[in-house]
């Protein structure tokens, strides 16, 4: 049922009329208008030019609220702007001794030699233990997959059943940095066969081979430890750079990035900017103009 609206008279301000109403169309207003009262073409049309003008009115009144909040959303991001970058100034001295003292740091590590003990891989460090084991018999639960349950009593799914476990006579080794993990390992198949042979590690004397995946992997370490000293060495030239500049922008990304942050944030706000370029060119002007 149409909910009941006032009747208009010759003398009723329509657009005041419309203002205070809710009518989602003005066909809507129609519809439930002439179910109560007599609706005329002279009328109709008087009500569909006050509708215009009232949604008109309507519409200003929502871009002048959303400017007034866009208005104080700026002036905030101002406020913000303004504390970080006071921020900036008093905390500088402090950035730029951060800076220098990772230099030392970095530097120190370009121009380090290259030490196999920076390789965390057990062919090249850790101390090795030989371990040897009896044959080893023994029942352990194991959750498996099944068509059927294995008493072919009942559907198939998730099934923990008893398996008997074996593990022959044999040697294995371990290593210091890798905990309990078996390298090595030289075991006879079953009880009846006799214990194999000591396979030594690769990476001793004793050794009969050294494969060549256990090298390619070993270099690959090496390479990733030249390549850490060669970044070291380009943090190093671009912090200097930055320094001899007074780069801001790349000093406070640096030393201190949660800072930074608070800046581009309020720079997009302030400046109601939308891409990261536009932010990016705004933070290093901005920066620059307090050097």
């Amino acid at each position: 049922m149409a909910n009941k609206i006032a009747k208009v008279s010759a003398s009723t301000d329509l657009v005041k009329y419309f203002l205070n109403i809710e009518s989602p169309r003005f066909e809507d207003w129609c519809y439930d208008y002439s179910n109560s009262y007599p609706l005329t073409k002279s009328l109709q049309e008087k009500a569909q030019a006050a509708w215009s003008e009232a949604n008109n009115i309507l519409e200003l009144q929502r871009q002048e609220r959303a400017n007034r909040r866009k208005a104080a959303s700026v002036e905030r991001a101002k406020a913000e702007l303004e504390a970080a970058l006071e921020e900036v100034q008093k905390t500088l001295p402090e950035m730029l001794e951060q800076i220098r003292e990772r230099i030392e740091h970095e530097l120190e590590l370009a121009t380090k030699p290259f030490q196999w003990s920076e390789i965390d891989h057990p062919l090249v460090n850790g101390e090795w233990s030989l371990h040897y084991n009896n044959y080893e018999c023994w029942k352990e639960l194991s959750t498996e997959v099944h068509n059927e349950s294995p008493d072919g009593m009942r559907s198939g799914g998730l099934y923990t059943v008893w398996r008997t476990r074996e593990r022959g006579a044999g040697s294995y080794w371990t290593n210091s940095i890798s905990g309990s993990k078996e390298f090595f390992v030289s075991r006879a198949k079953s009880q009846d066969e006799p214990v194999p042979a000591v396979i030594y590690p690769h990476c001793t004397i004793q050794a009969d081979e050294y494969k060549t995946s256990d090298l390619k992997d070993i270099m690959w370490h090496k390479e990733q430890a030249l390549q850490k000293r060669q970044r070291a060495q380009e943090w190093v030239e671009e912090a200097s750079s930055a320094l001899a500049d007074i780069n801001l922008k790349w000093i406070v990304y640096n030393s201190n990035y949660p800072l930074y942050n608070r800046i581009c944030r309020a720079i997009r706000a302030a400046y109601q900017l939308k891409t990261q370029n536009e932010i990016n060119s705004a933070v290093k002007r901005v920066l620059a103009s307090i050097v």
